[in-house]
């Protein structure tokens, strides 16, 4: 923890201390900065501050000024800093007591957002602009940028094109069964490690595509309606989720991807879904080739925990892969708030 932790800061507009976050016990002060900070661009997301069960409050005679959100997994998934005390360093203070932590937890990169299990969006929203200007003035290094599509699924229709592909690469798709975990799992092992855990928990459906030999090709995670997510505010009850969409290498490029969103797209309508929404991804125009369009946008951004580490390398991404790292998910010149999501470590993205 940040040796200046219950330390009062004093900035160039009055002083403040920062005290670890309490809890749950903190969830309202938080509500109430988020209110003030994020709508109505972003409305109040509940379960997205249920998550936070670490981090730091700044308050500034008595009343919370700021907070910063801590994932020992590895990252920060949210700083808020109420509109009227901004441009006064306590964003700066919490961020810095944030990678302190981190650091002290042994993690050597910090992301913004992104990094571990609990997060909001995959990195910085595009739609707060000061947030990523914030972070890129205080040396975070920016990766790229992610998408979130959505589709409305009470009258989806499956692209004709789909179907025919994935008919002449000689695969057949249908939902997995108890049966097929252990199959599924060593495919997700050997082929998108990252994604395994998700696969293994087995609280979303599982839907595959097997060759003529009968071997597992291609696999993604669908969920609803009433679907986990912290966007269900946004989205809607009848809200879906599709996530961690992967096609094996040597059967990329036959559309087999896009006819799995297709066919799990058509279980969900006829299960009764609305908003269907897929997450931290790279492969915009894959996911718009299934019917989907684009929602949020991210920048992902990450620093090294301490001063003294060398340069971070740059990002290198497997372009053919038809999946990205997800599930999930920001800031202001100087941000009112700037969360930050799940580096792929929620596989609620695909």
């Amino acid at each position: 923890m940040a040796d200046y932790v219950g330390v009062t800061m004093i900035g160039m507009a009055g002083a403040w201390v920062l005290r670890p976050f309490g809890g749950a016990a903190d969830h309202a002060l938080v509500e109430a900065l988020w209110s003030a900070a994020l709508e109505p661009r972003w409305p109040l997301l509940p379960r997205a501050i249920a998550i936070m069960r670490d981090g730091f409050v700044a308050v500034d005679r008595g009343r919370a000024v700021g907070c910063v959100a801590v994932d020992l997994a590895g990252s920060i998934p949210l700083v808020i800093v109420a509109p009227a005390d901004q441009r006064r360093g306590i964003g700066t203070d919490l961020l810095s007591a944030a990678l302190a932590r981190l650091s002290t937890a042994g993690v050597s990169v910090a992301h913004a957002g992104s990094g571990g299990p609990d997060y909001i969006w995959p990195g910085v929203p595009l739609d707060l602009p000061a947030a990523g200007r914030f972070f890129a003035a205080g040396g975070w290094q920016a990766d790229r940028d992610t998408v979130d599509l959505v589709a409305d699924l009470r009258d989806y229709r499956r692209p004709a094109a789909a179907s025919e592909r994935a008919r002449r690469a000689g695969v057949t798709i249908a939902p997995a069964v108890a049966a097929d975990l252990a199959a599924v799992v060593a495919f997700e092992t050997a082929t998108f490690p990252s994604w395994t855990r998700w696969f293994r928990v087995g609280n979303q459906d599982i839907l595959l595509a097997r060759d003529g030999a009968g071997t597992i090709v291609a696999t993604l995670l669908f969920d609803g309606p009433g679907a986990d997510t912290v966007f269900l505010p946004m989205l809607g009850p009848a809200a879906a989720t599709i996530g961690c969409v992967g096609v094996a290498p040597h059967m990329e490029g036959r559309g087999i991807g896009t006819a799995l969103v297709a066919r799990a797209s058509q279980i969900l309508r006829d299960r009764g879904a609305g908003a269907c929404h897929i997450g931290w991804t790279v492969r915009e125009s894959f996911y718009t080739r299934a019917g989907y369009r684009p929602w949020r946008r991210y920048r992902m951004f990450r620093k090294a925990t301490s001063y003294h580490q060398a340069p971070l390398p740059p990002v290198r991404t497997r372009a053919s892969s038809t999946s990205s790292s997800t599930a999930g998910g920001p800031s202001r010149a100087w941000p009112s708030a700037w969360p930050t999501h799940s580096g792929h470590g929620r596989c609620h993205l695909a």
